[in-house]
């Protein structure tokens, strides 16, 4: 009996249960989503990790021997030892002179590379070679095809054994591109075998060791007598710290927008339960005067929140793990980051979440049925007492007496119904964020846009050069086409002349010929030149190492020995390049020679490809068409956002309308009587749905900027991007938002045609 009332009453109050309903979907949705990315990526990369035995420290430098190695591996903490020669090589013409780290070993223990198509890798073999396997498929390579690469002077052909993998290119981008392009970057191992001898000279010591690798640095260095350039750890390795960053950052999405929807849904399904107990005030009186226990009463209160909203989770659960979590992994799983085995995970966290979801709805539940129950029977037959009307404060108003009815008759109405006029403000103030926030990411990123290419960026063409260009060939191209020489190097900075590994931020160093064709930004994004004699250390590292301008920055390449100090002389911006900028003459007076790494000119530099010293050359179309794919992520974000939020708008407008209707129900049955129009009892409706719309969206505009540069400021600190909303942004939010607020007061319209007048004043006492 009790269960077809309970499926009577649902029926019969379905809006509100339906409101439950979807809003507890759509928070586990939102939730389970982002982590299905976030959880099934972090046990991948675990499973990698473990099986490739990845290592944590990196020790860089020239001439490493094995007893250096050996040194190394009998300090306390550190476990297994590696060494090998990384270089950087080039593929044949045939496969676009694509860039291809190589990696000689004569050993296989640490950072060992996984399998993924033929053979293990094996250290002995000189016959064959082990490629990157989105290369390979990339180029339709398969195993045993012959593959060439020229790497340390030599051009080295070899048989493909294997299709691999390792975590050290879980993200793979050639300097030459701005986006993902894997028919541009590679990496191959060689049995140490294939080099001459002359050529056999280690430059990197790998290792795995409890805890932080850097906190050992001291012990390393007196081992090695300081005959290293330096040690890095797992965050130093570009491919595998942005994917860190990236699953970080949905992991704080995740957070973000599920604790909107949960504050909401929460807030809903309080107002909701309590509000439908209170109307069966009459049913559990009779209940409980027909002998009914009031431990069943109650089991079946409870039922009605358990059904919907635990209903919700788990379809919730279910939608976000094969739907958005779905999307995600094919999307960054499958096309930008190379991790094997990665899928839509969930763990207990999710079960919490929704258990905590329904745990509220029937404590709330509970509280109100508890609160009737503890009423006699004879008592609870008869309908509530109608509560005492009081002043509310703003009849205080000194213009009260000057409002028309419509405002008189509402501020009364939101005076009495606190908790639902918290509900209509905080849901839109939150739709208004997240719609800012969605919109304004278009925005931020045509600003980003217009920065780099246009401001920074003031050159027509980019031409990438060989390691194996000599100066004079850049110098001659530059008299061919004009422009401005710039060098790229890895470098180390450090707020101090003996700086402690902790204090080390591993970054890049850009010299320029001062020509103002590759140019740099000030904190607030006008652009600036460089001052002789000082440099310009970009701002995420200068607040992180707390330094301003006219204090010393100190710095070392990577296979430099010693720290450089010069002076800062601007606090620059990028978007995507971080560390230091100087002059060519600076860096020359350093000692150091000049090797540029690509030409900018604003001539047409196409007449300059099939030069064998240089890689390719790119034009400002090529460029922006690569930063609009990268953005494709960006755009996926912004369409779930926006989804999300007119659900929330509707489901949280509908229902407060919903509930105001069914509480003054009687009031616009008496209203009706007196002769009032259903069209203007409906305007009572819209007006307060709209009079809470502009409160809340007035209340979220500033939130939607806060929101969107934490999410840019959660990129990490390779990543600069200043967020930027436009002011006809947040007309185009707020009017979206009030255009639905508009609606959901229509859809009341025939339920106010429909009012049984009779029936609804008789029960009045």
């Amino acid at each position: 009996m009790l269960w077809r009332k309970m499926l009577r009453d649902i029926k019969g109050n379905f809006a509100q249960f339906f409101s439950i309903f979807v809003l507890s979907v759509v928070a586990m949705w939102c939730y389970t989503g982002f982590q299905a990315n976030v959880i099934g990526g972090s046990r991948a990369r675990e499973d990698f990790n473990k099986t490739t035995n990845f290592s944590d420290g990196w020790i860089y430098g020239a001439d490493m021997t094995a007893d250096q190695a050996e040194k190394v591996k009998n300090i306390d903490k550190i476990g297994d030892v590696q060494l090998r020669i990384q270089q950087l090589g080039k593929a044949d013409e045939d496969h676009n002179s694509a860039e291809v780290y190589c990696y000689f070993q004569k050993d296989n223990n640490v950072t060992k590379p996984y399998t993924v198509k033929g053979e293990d890798y094996d250290p002995n073999d000189e016959d064959g070679m082990w490629l990157f396997y989105r290369f390979a498929d990339a180029w339709k390579i398969k195993v045993g095809d012959e593959f060439s690469v020229h790497v340390l002077g030599q051009d080295i052909t070899k048989t493909v054994k294997g299709l691999v993998a390792t975590p050290e290119y879980e993200y793979a981008c050639a300097s030459t591109d701005a986006d993902v392009d894997y028919h541009n970057i590679g990496f191959a191992y060689f049995s140490l075998g294939v080099l001459p001898a002359d050529k056999q000279s280690f430059n990197q010591i790998t290792f795995t060791c409890k805890g932080d690798p850097l906190k050992l640095e001291d012990e390393i260095s007196d081992e090695l007598d300081g005959m290293y350039a330096f040690i890095g750890d797992r965050k130093s390795i570009d491919g595998y710290n942005r994917l860190t960053d990236e699953l970080e950052q949905h992991d704080g999405f995740s957070y973000i927008f599920s604790g909107v929807f949960v504050a909401i849904a929460l807030l809903v399904i309080t107002t909701t339960m309590k509000r439908m107990v209170a109307c069966q005030r009459t049913q559990i009186g009779t209940l409980n005067a027909l002998g009914m226990k009031n431990r069943k009463i109650m089991t079946h209160y409870l039922s009605f929140s358990v059904v919907s909203s635990a209903a919700g989770c788990i379809i919730g659960i279910v939608l976000g793990i094969f739907t958005l979590g779905k999307l995600m992994v094919d999307m960054f799983g499958g096309e930008y980051y190379s991790v094997p085995n990665w899928s839509a995970g969930y763990d207990l966290k999710s079960v919490l979440l929704a258990v905590i979801i329904v745990l509220v709805c029937t404590v709330t539940a509970y509280l109100s049925c508890r609160k009737i129950l503890k009423i006699h029977p004879s008592e609870a037959l008869r309908p509530a007492s109608t509560k005492t009307a009081k002043s509310c404060i703003f009849e205080k108003l000194p213009f009260w007496k000057k409002l028309g009815f419509n405002a008189r008759y509402n501020l009364r109405d939101v005076s009495r119904s606190k908790m639902r006029a918290v509900m209509g403000v905080f849901g839109t103030m939150m739709g208004m964020l997240i719609v800012s926030l969605g919109l304004g990411a278009y925005d931020t990123v045509g600003y980003v846009r217009s920065w780099y290419f246009d401001d920074i960026q003031n050159y027509n063409t980019q031409v990438i050069l060989k390691d194996s260009c000599t100066p004079e060939q850049a110098q001659q191209l530059r008299i061919e086409f004009g422009g401005e020489l710039i060098a790229m190097d890895m470098i180390s900075i450090a707020a101090d002349a003996h700086p402690v590994s902790d204090d080390i931020i591993s970054c890049k160093l850009a010299v320029t010929e001062g020509k103002q064709l590759f140019r740099v930004s000030d904190r607030d994004l006008n652009i600036g030149s460089l001052e002789k004699g000082k440099v310009a250390l970009t701002m995420k590292q200068a607040d992180k190492l707390k330094l301003k301008v006219g204090d010393k920055v100190y710095w070392k390449t990577a296979t430099g020995d010693k720290w450089v100090e010069s002076e800062i002389g601007l606090i620059s911006r990028h978007p995507s390049i971080t560390g230091i900028s100087m002059l060519r003459e600076d860096y020359e007076k350093q000692g150091f020679e000049f090797v540029p790494s690509m030409l900018v000119s604003k001539a047409d530099c196409s007449g300059a490809k099939g030069r064998d010293y240089i890689t390719a050359v790119h034009n400002m179309t090529d460029l922006k068409k690569a930063f609009d794919k990268s953005m494709e992520v960006m755009d996926l974000l912004v369409y779930f956002m926006i989804f999300f939020s007119l659900l929330l708008i509707i489901v949280v407008l509908y229902n407060s309308g919903n509930l105001s209707f069914n509480e003054r129900e009687k009031e616009f049955a008496t209203l009706k009587v007196l002769g009032f129009q259903s069209r203007s009892i409906r305007k009572l409706i819209s007006t307060q749905n709209l009079w809470l719309s502009v409160i809340g969206v007035i209340l979220g505009t500033p939130l939607g900027k806060v929101a969107l540069q934490a999410m840019m400021d959660s990129n990490g600190d390779s990543i600069d991007w200043p967020c930027k909303i436009y002011w006809y942004t947040y007309l185009l939010a707020a009017a979206f938002v009030m255009g639905v607020s508009v609606l959901v007061g229509f859809m009341f319209s025939k339920r106010i045609k429909r009012i049984d007048m009779v029936g609804v004043l008789k029960g009045m006492e």
